[in-house]
């Protein structure tokens, strides 16, 4: 294929027109963050994943300028430190990839927020198994740690508590738009075909439909629009 790739973001030749992904990806995260990243502008710079854990959405992925932050220092991060309050001096990244915990559809109780207190170092500040409060938080230190024009992964999944959707994905893009210089940019959904059902295992019916989809988020330090040209991360 000439021009860009499809999922590689290489430059066009003038009379070509860009790759255009379409909005829902079919396919797991290694695959869905290659594409993004050679698809969205952004200045050159340090990457830094701040949720890093396991490192399962790098897999099959070699790129240097990686930085790995986890919380968990048996996860073996390069750095290890809380995503709220991050080490690294200001204006130097160009990507932050942020995947904070999907929380199961259970009760808020202690019981229930010890796997995550054990995984991700959240505490009981969490209220009823609800993260939209770290949000904001993790969205200032962010825009700090970013160059102009460096973006934000966000993968977010929706869950239920309390027999009622939670709408994580609306509460984060709330808390982006109080923040002047960020800028929710675009949407993609994700679709695994290997993809699990989180529920408390309390449940005997769940009257909510089977969920197979997340979300991506990008978010811009800036405006929507860039004059930074497209490259490829990869190649």
């Amino acid at each position: 294929m000439s021009g860009v790739e499809k999922g590689w973001g290489k430059i066009n030749t003038p009379h070509e027109e860009k790759y255009m992904p379409e909005s829902i990806f079919v396919g797991r995260d290694p695959e869905l963050l290659k594409e993004m990243m050679g698809f969205y502008s952004y200045p050159e710079g340090k990457i830094y994943d701040v949720t890093a854990n396991e490192k399962r959405m790098w897999k099959n992925l070699t790129q240097t300028n990686i930085i790995f932050s986890d919380v968990d220092r048996n996860m073996n991060p390069n750095i290890q430190c809380d995503f709220l309050n991050l080490p690294f001096k200001s204006n130097t990244g160009s990507i932050i990839i942020f995947d904070p915990p999907h929380l199961p559809e259970a009760a808020g109780s202690n019981k229930s927020l010890k796997p995550f207190v054990r995984r991700y170092g959240l505490d009981k500040t969490t209220s009823s198994d609800n993260i939209s409060g770290i949000f904001k938080p993790f969205l200032i230190e962010a825009k700090r740690v970013l160059k102009q024009d460096g973006l934000i992964f966000v993968k977010l999944s929706d869950f239920v508590h309390n027999h009622k959707y939670q709408w994580i994905l609306v509460d984060f893009v709330n808390a982006v738009r109080d923040i002047d210089g960020l800028t929710a940019t675009d949407l993609r959904i994700k679709n695994d075909p290997s993809a699990g059902n989180l529920k408390s295992g309390k449940w005997v019916n769940s009257h909510h439909v089977r969920k197979s989809h997340c979300w991506w988020i990008i978010v811009r330090k800036g405006k929507c629009e860039t004059k930074l040209p497209l490259k490829s991360l990869w190649g």
